[in-house]
């Protein structure tokens, strides 16, 4: 064999006769190494220089890089996507022009988030770039990863276990008390309840409502807050003079990510009246007004269906005020009569992705009509009657936030989902998305203020009224005056 392989090697050499078979056994691993050095050799053979990102927010981010090759480059790919759960590893290709046939190129991509709808603030964007040449050598670049978030606000942060706040407008002290709030809502739902975050949860705290608006894409006027359970982010403008409306919606938003975190399955199943019903119980239950309507609702028998209030809340604003009312209630029978043990259960078969159907008779051994059955008998109200099980307005999968009729009650919550962006495979999550706090006794607000009070735009309606009305009876006197005055001079003609 040996002789085979080192046909001219000498058998023997002077004083070693062994020499030759360790001679043949170097050569020959060294001819095993040289296909792959050379595969090294041909991937260094493209260059690749990444030269960052350039951020237009909300709008755009364009990725730009600098290659060259030993052979004319055929191909340019830039994979991307952002840090989040998905149902999958989810990369998205871009294919950037470029001059045929060169071998050194300035190349770039822009995302824009304009046409797709945009990530939420403070999530982790990751990239790299493919390239191929004539040779069909390719080469892939480090992964570079960028955080999409508006810097032109001076962002500072403060941490406490897994939750970190990031704010910039207000002191110190202002973020703390933001911060106090959150951890002792985060334990108090995990005591009540069970519910606890399974992932670090970052929250952004924009200096005002409007603030807050401007920095997300395609979202209600109206939006106060939203929450991306995907990205275990949530963001939500609060302004000092706001703080206790802000200490509310923050429990209620890392509610809806906890939950999120606790059921993510490829199927879309968790229940409105659950998903709201658990948040509203998480922020200290419901509010004086919301709570007399609900009472009101009981007496009447004229309870919602629970099917009704299953995917997504009614369009009316009455009917999705009862709705929220409605789904705390619902919870905090689960709790009473089950413990957490079973809601933990019914949250882990939903994350098996069971139906709620399934997922409750699993989890407490009866199915949702008895469900309904049972929670009535706990309230003291007969059972449904079939007119009642059907919905009395039309659902609509951006539900209405819950109406705010008197002083800023707490927080109110609706579903959107954005498109992907082009070339890529679904990216972007279900957000939720809370309504900005009412202002008590405000005039209309300026770019900086949270909107009017609900009340305002009735109040502006009546004002316009009245300013009709007077105007009209003005006119009214005015011609009055003319006509008397016309006719005395005719008289005295």
């Amino acid at each position: 064999m040996f002789t085979r392989l080192c046909p001219d090697l000498p058998l023997t050499y002077p004083g070693n006769p062994g020499m030759r078979f360790l001679l043949c056994l170097a050569l020959f691993g060294f001819a095993l190494t040289l296909p792959a050095n050379a595969a090294a050799q041909d991937a260094n053979s493209i260059s690749i220089t990444d030269r960052g990102t350039f951020i237009v927010f909300p709008d755009r981010i364009s990725f730009n890089a600098q290659i060259s090759a030993a052979a004319p480059i055929t191909e340019v790919v830039l994979e991307y996507g952002v840090d989040k759960r998905t149902c999958g590893d989810m990369v998205a290709r871009a294919f950037p022009t470029f001059r045929p046939a060169s071998t050194t190129l300035d190349v770039n991509w822009t995302w824009e988030m304009n046409r797709t709808g945009s990530e939420p603030p403070g999530a982790v964007i990751w990239y790299r770039w493919r390239v191929t040449d004539a040779n069909g050598t390719t080469n892939v670049s480090p992964e570079q990863r960028v955080t999409w978030l508006d810097n032109t606000y001076g962002w500072q942060q403060i941490s406490r276990g897994d939750l970190t706040l990031h704010w910039y407008a207000g002191p110190p002290a202002f973020a703390e008390e933001l911060l106090a709030t959150t951890v002792f809502g985060v334990e108090q739902l995990a005591e009540f309840t069970g519910v606890r975050p399974q992932a670090p949860i970052d929250v952004y705290i924009y200096g005002a409502s409007q603030e807050m608006r401007d920095a997300i894409l395609y979202e209600p006027s109206w939006a106060g807050g939203v929450a991306y359970p995907a990205n275990n982010i949530t963001i939500i403008g609060i302004s000092p003079e706001y703080i206790e409306w802000g200490k509310r919606t923050i429990v209620h938003e890392l509610t809806h990510l906890i939950v999120g975190q606790m059921t993510f399955s490829c199927g879309r199943n968790v229940p409105t009246w659950l998903d709201e019903g658990i948040a509203v119980y998480a922020e200290g239950g419901l509010d004086p007004f919301a709570d007399l309507r609900f009472r009101n609702a009981v007496a009447a028998n004229e309870l919602l269906s629970v099917r009704a209030i299953s995917n997504g809340f009614s369009v009316h604003p009455d009917l999705a005020d009862l709705a929220y009312s409605q789904s705390y209630s619902m919870v905090s029978f689960l709790i009473e009569s089950g413990g957490t043990a079973l809601l933990l259960q019914l949250f882990e078969n939903l994350r098996a992705g069971m139906s709620v159907e399934a997922g409750i008779e699993q989890a407490y051994g009866y199915n949702l009509d008895e469900f309904e059955r049972r929670w009535r008998a706990w309230l003291g109200v007969p059972p449904a009657t079939a007119a009642a099980e059907q919905p009395t307005a039309l659902p609509t999968p951006i539900p209405t936030f819950a109406p705010i009729a008197a002083a800023p009650t707490g927080p109110a919550l609706v579903r959107a989902t954005r498109d992907e962006p082009l070339n890529a495979a679904p990216i972007e999550p279900t957000a939720t998305i809370v309504a900005a706090p009412a202002a008590p006794e405000a005039p209309a607000p300026t770019i900086s203020a949270v909107p009017v009070a609900e009340t305002a735009p009735t109040n502006d309606v009546r004002a316009g009224l009245r300013m009709f009305i007077f105007g009209l009876v003005l006119v009214i006197g005015v011609l009055f005056v003319l006509a008397a005055g016309l006719m005395v001079l005719g008289g005295r003609r």
